[in-house]
């Protein structure tokens, strides 16, 4: 039989990959893309992309090796000197020292995400991932036949995880808990506090932590901590990082994992079957990035900081959408199920009319286990913000004349 498009041979398509949905917001990136080329104004305010254009240090750090001719293979695990400039680098962030040994350079977080997920856990245990959540986190535990077990948030408690639904989750082959501080989608900050209450729990029971760290400088309220900068808590926590949000290096595909050397090196171990090195070039502008200093993020943390209080105040004249301010990351969340009626029967039916009749894209909070939710990227430009905001509420205020008295 000849093999051709939308032909497949034998048995077809594994139950594994039928079972795993593609990402939602590449859907939307490439639904975009296409509206564009049809030529609608789109406002695109769904990815979580900053508009900066990167250090050029980058760049140039780049363009240098490359024309050297250093683009040939590296270490699995990455360069030495990335390695040990990106290991002083996590260690200054976290308050925990790491040595390059223990550091793995990785193609963008996701890589490191899922080796890490694959290194701590075999087929069939479990992994606690609370909600709202990165929509990846579930199918990268699937990939490898791992369990993903959603705790459901407390919207009356800005989605908090406590520490007795932590210790209620917990099974026979509870393996690992996912925390992301700051949190996509919901901008959730855990304090130093709220994370010691939950390591106690966490050490009692013999937990691993995947601690996805990418938003880790923008901070608008209380500051970072991580997890394992706890007692403790080093020992059993796996810590991702990367250039793609703080350094706007999202394309140069540059991930962190600093974990226990053990842990580090079986990460390397599965890392050199599945993707060998991270692209050299991006290496090398990966240490162009770290060595210029922080100028660069404390500019993107400012022009965040304003599109928030500008998101905030839009959002806060819309009726009956609420929002808990986010403390972190560059994303709003608002709750905007009082719009549901009708052929808006939940946030992803609301998103699609947004994007076809108001040409506003932004994520449903269905994605992220939280139906009542929509996400909306800030990381754009601030007069793309604006737009965006002005057409949602004008959106909203159509519905609500739709329905006559809303209430």
């Amino acid at each position: 039989m000849a093999c051709g498009r939308g032909i497949v041979l034998r048995m077809g398509i594994s139950a594994r990959a039928r079972s795993i949905p593609p990402s939602a917001v590449f859907e939307l990136v490439n639904r975009v893309a296409e509206l564009r080329r049809q030529g609608a104004p789109i406002v695109a305010l769904g990815a979580g992309e900053p508009d900066f254009p990167g250090p050029p240090e980058a760049s140039a750090a780049a363009a240098a090796s490359a024309a050297d001719g250093r683009v040939g293979y590296t270490a699995t695990a990455g360069l030495t000197e990335l390695r040990t400039a990106a290991a002083a680098h996590v260690s200054r962030i976290c308050g925990v020292t790491y040595s390059y040994e223990q550091l793995v350079v990785t193609n963008g977080a996701k890589e490191a995400l899922v080796l890490a997920l694959a290194a701590l856990c075999d087929p069939g245990d479990e992994v606690l991932v609370p909600q709202p959540a990165w929509l990846s986190y579930g199918p990268m535990a699937q990939t490898f036949d791992i369990r993903p077990v959603e705790l459901p948030g407390d919207i009356e408690r800005g989605f908090r995880l406590s520490p007795s639904a932590l210790a209620a989750a917990i099974g026979k082959r509870t393996r690992v808990l996912v925390l992301n501080s700051p949190c996509n989608p919901t901008g959730l900050v855990y304090s130093r506090r709220e994370l010691a209450a939950l390591a106690e729990v966490i050490v009692a029971h013999d937990l691993w932590v995947v601690s996805d760290e990418i938003y880790w400088p923008f901070v608008f309220e209380g500051s970072f901590c991580s997890p394992a900068a706890l007692p403790g808590m080093a020992e059993r926590t796996v810590v991702v990082n990367g250039l793609s949000k703080s350094y706007s290096m999202t394309g140069w595909r540059i991930g962190f994992l600093a974990a226990p050397e053990p842990v580090a090196a079986a990460c390397n171990s599965l890392k050199s079957h599945v993707s060998s090195n991270t692209a050299a070039p991006s290496q090398h502008a990966a240490l162009g990035a770290l060595g210029s200093g922080d100028g660069f993020i404390t500019r993107m943390r400012e022009a965040f900081a304003r599109r928030r209080r500008l998101a905030l105040d839009a959002v806060a004249t819309m009726p009956d959408v609420q929002l808990e301010p986010p403390a972190g990351a560059f994303y709003v969340f608002p709750r905007v199920d009082a719009y549901y009626r009708g052929a808006i029967e939940g946030s992803q039916a609301l998103c699609r009319a947004l994007l076809e009749e108001a040409h506003l894209a932004v994520v449903p909070g269905a994605v992220f286990g939280e139906d009542r939710c929509i996400r909306i990227s800030i990381a754009a430009a601030d007069e793309q913000v604006a737009e965006g905001l002005r057409r949602l509420g004008k959106f909203l205020a159509g519905l609500r004349g739709k329905v006559g008295s809303w209430r």
